[in-house]
């Protein structure tokens, strides 16, 4: 997507720009925070959707010819996405609450347009968008914190933490450990790719570590892993200067400081102790587990897919298969989890869909991911560009394992970001397919010669 043709904008000045980068800051942060919320009609609505749509206020008529331009200039073919959709709609088991996930769909889909737009009609710069990012993981990290100290120094239990294996999981505002996680690997690897961080924003890195750990989610350590494995590939002084340097000895020391436990006067726990606690929650052969749960939440949504393969059971309508038909059409089969409750949800998007929507729009949502975040070469336009890939990377390829669901849109509002981040000026740097080429820095490396068409 590249602005081409669009109208010119007044400058802006420096107080209206940072109001901007504060609004978008707010939105990024609120979009993350799954406990700020209004019931409307017995669904939740963040307030960071009503901020999403707040953001048209403010420069309409730039952020629309940004939008339409980046529209006229869209490929045709991801709209046929549509006919899966209809037709899944159409043969679901609730189709109220189908055609509701199909306007959520929609939303998300605006949302990447709208974080689009809003940075360029406000001609936001790389730093100002890896400083906006910075900010808004701070909030995130900032909001773990508090319950940190609410919890351990004060011994008030807010924000509904979970309690496992005698640890309060700290979950701030995300809801969930593992959401907690996810929000932040949504940001994190932006402020990972970059070559220098100012202090302030290793601070925030240094409280978001150490939040993380403190959350004890599974998520957590693989996106941690993960991140690190992709950096050396793509770049070995950044890896080396991020995260052999930067990100593993904080995780080492945030490990290695004793925690409270949950139960008042008993001993902290080491970081041995710690270490413990997430290698039992891994081990499937108790089969209490969240690893254990998650197996046999994912074999039964294989099984409801097999049973319809083509369109699946509805959009958002599991729960009312599971209720109504599932015992006729799958005699015989469990729908108990691990813990003897009733499985009426997905804990992976990709099974989610498959049962869901059947494999006609799980293939063609595959194929929307992928060709999205094809860059030929490797050739990233910039550290921006390359820090939201990472990002979109991680929750595709593995945060939406354990995720509910994949309407999730703080993940579309970085897709916005990472559109955004093509468009704005590339970087020296060659294709990346020898190990002494990936030794060499981006910003270092010898410029390639575009061969882009204008306007795409």
């Amino acid at each position: 997507m590249t602005a081409t043709g669009s109208a010119p904008t007044l400058p802006l000045t420096a107080k209206a720009s940072l109001a901007a980068a504060a609004l978008l800051c707010a939105t990024l942060f609120l979009l993350s925070a799954d406990q700020l919320f209004v019931a409307v009609g017995g669904n939740k609505i963040k307030y960071g959707y009503f901020l999403l749509l707040a953001l048209w206020l403010t420069r309409p008529r730039a952020m629309a010819n940004a939008a339409l331009d980046a529209l006229a200039r869209m490929p045709r073919w991801p709209f046929l996405i549509v006919l899966p959709v209809a037709i899944a709609v159409a043969t679901s088991s609730n189709v109220a609450r189908s055609l509701l996930w199909t306007l959520w769909l929609g939303f998300d889909a605006l949302t990447i347009l709208t974080v689009y737009a809003y940075l360029a009609a406000h001609r936001f710069t790389a730093p100002q968008i890896v400083n906006t990012a910075a900010c808004a993981l701070g909030l995130i990290a900032l909001g773990g914190l508090a319950q940190f100290i609410a919890i351990y120094v004060m011994h008030q239990v807010v924000l509904m933490p979970q309690k496992h294996f005698d640890l309060y999981r700290i979950n701030g505002l995300a809801g969930w450990p593992h959401f907690l996680c996810i929000f932040s690997f949504l940001l994190l690897p932006i402020l990972a790719a970059q070559q220098r961080l100012s202090w302030l924003q290793l601070a925030i890195v240094a409280l978001t570590v150490f939040v993380l750990v403190q959350s004890t989610a599974k998520t957590g350590w693989v996106l941690f892993v993960a991140l690190g494995a992709l950096l050396l590939w793509f770049d070995r002084r950044l890896f080396n200067r991020n995260f052999l340097f930067l990100l593993l000895p904080l995780t080492v020391i945030a490990l290695l400081i004793p925690t409270p436990p949950a139960n008042t006067g008993a001993p902290p726990l080491s970081g041995s102790e710690k270490v413990q606690v997430f290698a039992e929650d891994l081990d499937l052969s108790n089969k209490s587990t969240s690893g254990v749960d998650r197996v046999l939440i994912n074999q039964l949504g294989l099984r409801v897919f097999l049973r319809h393969p083509w369109f699946g059971v509805g959009p958002k309508a599991y729960d009312t298969y599971v209720f109504t038909r599932f015992d006729s059409e799958l005699p015989g089969a469990s729908r108990v989890d691990a813990n003897g409750g009733l499985i009426a949800k997905n804990e992976n998007i990709w099974i989610e869909w498959l049962a869901e929507c059947g494999l006609v729009f799980t293939l063609f949502a595959a194929l929307l991911v992928v060709r999205a975040l094809w860059v030929p070469a490797w050739s990233f336009r910039n550290s921006l560009h390359f820090g939201a890939w990472l990002a979109l990377v991680l929750y595709f390829g593995l945060s939406g394992q354990v995720s509910q669901t994949g309407l999730l849109t703080m993940v579309y509002a970085v897709a916005g970001i990472y559109f955004r981040a093509r468009d704005l000026p590339h970087m020296a740097q060659s294709p990346v397919f020898s190990s002494a080429e990936r030794r060499v820095p981006f910003d270092s490396r010898t410029p390639l010669v575009s061969h882009t068409r204008p306007g795409t």
